[in-house]
């Protein structure tokens, strides 16, 4: 790590000290080990959780933030966007191979055994991996297994989801400019972003998603993520009105991850269906699947369903949605709805070359032990043999890989800056030995 960087994490730490001291949502012996976040709270601590409620709680991975995590409906606005099918039930075919699993770091050292990291200082709360439509791996140490828990960035893959079958519909042209599909956004910098950059996070844009400007008071994206709670009162239609082009950058050239992207792309699926996302979601994959639970879209005060990351359902349902991307999608719905087309648009839209050396890339380096090939539509990696990923803040993840017939899923709690979180290894790493290979 350069002494720069040592001197921003050392910024970003202190900052995320005093706002979590501000809040009183740090880490202490009420969730540590994760297990004991498992039984019940208190009347004493429901009352005093509840009231300390705020968008810094959520968002820090203090012992507020578990509750929050698995409670958000209790404190937003939400739409219960149910399933159709018959449930289907997945069997288990538990591997004990997959417990002991080690993988190489970017270092070339070797991680302690996915148990011992699931059940040790990690702050995972569910994992769960199937193979060829069997489940062959899951663990709770911080929830239980018919909890919810929000899917945070994770959710990103969901708009993805709605917006490329529209592409791949003919109703979306992605060489179009932005704006055209979203008239509230005409006459602003959208007008000169192609609908392409807007899906692979290029556009070239001064909303980029740093650590550092996520807890900057002012910033752009500061400002952007305490609308969904209403603590900004400005709409978002006129806050993505207001983005700044980034000077000597075209749209294309630098991978800037920002959620604004997934929401304007969550609001051009909106315009082009005239539905809100939650019952395009309703009509194109919940209702088509056989999930068990509903699934929890968290509304902003005026309505808008926050796609981009406030999803909340239990874990097996999460494996469920991720059967869907894998040649086993017939365990779980009764029709194919990720096809063969809308895979392809996912994985190769992205631009090589603006990932390379892009802060995302750096993040995806630290999780597998090295570099996936690209990110996708809204998927932070895209590697040379077709699996994708998926990651969350504060630890959430979802791992699809159709060649090996592989998926899997993890929720947590941590500091993002705590520690790497190699729970996106295990997951390729178990692909890979289940695949034999």
């Amino acid at each position: 790590m350069s002494e720069n960087n040592s001197k921003e994490l050392a910024e970003l730490r202190k900052k995320q000290a005093e706002i979590a001291a501000r809040q009183g949502n740090s880490v202490t012996e009420r969730t540590t080990p994760m297990s004991k976040a498992k039984p019940p709270l208190s009347a004493e601590e429901y009352y005093a959780i509840t009231k300390a409620f705020s968008y810094w709680g959520v968002q820090m991975p203090g012992d507020f933030s578990v509750y929050y995590g698995r409670h958000m409906s209790q404190f937003m606005h939400t739409q219960v966007v149910m399933p159709g099918d018959p449930v289907a039930y997945l069997e288990r075919a538990i591997d004990p191979r997959l417990t002991d699993l080690t993988f190489k770091t970017k270092d070339g050292a070797s991680t302690d055994k996915l148990g011992d990291y699931l059940f040790g200082s990690s702050r995972k709360q569910a994992m769960m991996m199937a193979h060829k439509g069997k489940v062959v791996f899951e663990a709770y140490p911080g929830m239980n297994p018919n909890d919810v828990h929000l899917w945070m960035s994770t959710g990103k893959s969901t708009v993805a989801l709605i917006f490329t079958m529209l592409v791949a519909e003919g109703k979306v042209n992605l060489d179009d400019m932005t704006s055209k599909y979203v008239p509230a956004l005409q006459g602003s910098p959208w007008d000169n972003i192609p609908v392409w950059a807007t899906a692979i996070m290029c556009a070239g844009l001064d909303i980029e998603e740093t650590m550092i400007a996520m807890v900057e008071p002012g910033s752009w994206v500061n400002t952007f993520h305490h609308t969904f709670l209403g603590e900004n009162q400005t709409p978002y239609f006129e806050q993505l009105r207001s983005v700044k082009p980034l000077p000597d950058e075209k749209p294309g050239e630098v991978f800037r991850y920002s959620s604004a992207n997934p929401m304007v792309l969550q609001f051009i699926c909106e315009a082009i269906e005239k539905k809100p996302f939650g019952t395009l979601w309703q009509e194109r994959v919940w209702g088509k699947g056989g999930f068990r639970n509903p699934f929890l879209l968290h509304l902003a005060p005026d309505g808008t369903g926050i796609g981009y990351g406030m999803i909340s359902t239990t874990p097996e349902d999460m494996l469920r949605y991720a059967m869907l991307y894998v040649p086993s999608w017939e365990k779980v719905a009764s029709e194919e709805i990720v096809s063969d087309e809308v895979s392809n648009l996912l994985r190769s839209t992205a631009k090589v070359q603006a990932y390379k050396g892009s802060t995302e890339q750096g993040y995806q380096t630290e999780w597998f032990g090295y570099s996936p090939k690209s990110n996708g539509i809204q998927w932070d990696a895209v590697f040379e043999d077709g699996a994708m990923f998926k990651h969350g803040n504060m630890g959430q993840g979802i791992y699809v890989d159709p060649r090996r017939d592989f998926c899997a899923m993890v929720f947590g709690v941590a500091d993002n800056n705590s520690g790497v979180d190699y729970a996106p290894g295990f997951m390729r790493a178990a692909a890979k030995l289940l695949a034999g290979e």
